[in-house]
């Protein structure tokens, strides 16, 4: 069973993962604002077309891709050490607003304790960041 983890919208709602974030792009690319054709060429352009869907350089150069529209993903690592990581383009107003959603309703459902913490990467600044989620709740 793969750990939880979900995307977070540009309009802030907030879909959960159910296998891997690549898998819930392909079964539903119009809800990302891409397309089959689209993403199997990316595929393609990365020497990846015949293992469509595959955790590979495609994968990555989709889900930067999405992160720079303003779409977050979060997942909750467990090896070697327990948090969530983040991907994020900047951490502006709007996506800290939206993390701070994300937050309030993790620690409502117990999915997040304010000590939890979280390895944001901020694809701007190609750099990672260490917070507790205590510092990002509303």
């Amino acid at each position: 069973m793969l750990t939880p983890a979900h995307w977070i919208a540009p309009d802030g709602e907030c879909l959960d993962v159910r296998t891997s974030h690549i898998a819930a792009v392909i079964a539903d690319p119009a809800r990302f604002d891409a397309t089959d054709a689209w993403l199997r060429a990316v595929y393609a352009e990365h020497g990846e077309a015949e293992r469509f869907g595959c955790e590979g350089r495609a994968r990555a150069a989709i889900i930067r891709h999405l992160v720079t529209a303003g779409w977050i993903r979060t997942r909750r690592c467990i090896r070697p050490s327990t948090y969530w990581s983040v991907t994020i383009y900047d951490l502006g107003p709007g996506t800290r607003q939206r993390l701070q959603n994300w937050v309030d309703t993790g620690l409502a459902a117990d999915r997040l304790k304010p000590a939890s913490e979280l390895r944001i990467y901020c694809v701007s600044h190609d750099k990672t960041s260490l917070m507790e989620a205590a510092e990002l709740k509303g």
